[in-house]
């Protein structure tokens, strides 16, 4: 499993078990299996993740207020913060768009041992680079 993958991982989980405990974190995790959806293929179905968690929590009409998509913003802004790096996410990109964008920018800054070299640093949501590499 790429490094990437496992920070992703860790974090989502991370984030989970916060918000909804241990029980209900293994609950979510239990049905995201039996969904197709274990966790150790999160990070190559992020859009399969993303469905189901609305599927359980809503996305704005019901079911817990829409906790899916403030869910999918925490763990994206934990992921952020991880890398250091902000994104604008004001933008209507989806939460599968934001990992693939963020990967690349992990992957395009060599990974874990140049993450002090991102601090601070904004990922352009349309071009999926660093803004200040943009010249």
């Amino acid at each position: 499993m790429e490094e990437f993958d496992e920070l992703l991982l860790r974090i989502i989980d991370k984030t989970i078990r916060y918000v909804f405990g241990d029980i209900n974190a293994g609950i979510i995790y239990h049905y995201l299996k039996k969904s197709g959806c274990p966790m150790h293929e999160i990070p190559t179905k992020p859009n399969q993740f993303s469905e189901e968690l609305r599927n359980i929590l809503g996305s704005g009409r019901g079911q817990l207020l829409g906790a899916a998509p403030i869910l999918e913003e925490t763990i994206l802004e934990a992921l952020c913060a991880e890398l250091k790096i902000k994104v604008d996410m004001q933008s209507a990109t989806c939460f599968a768009d934001y990992i693939q964008k963020l990967r690349r920018v992990y992957d395009e800054n060599g990974g874990p041992r140049h993450l002090d070299n991102l601090e601070g640093r904004t990922a352009h949501p349309d071009t999926n680079v660093l803004a200040e590499d943009r010249k």
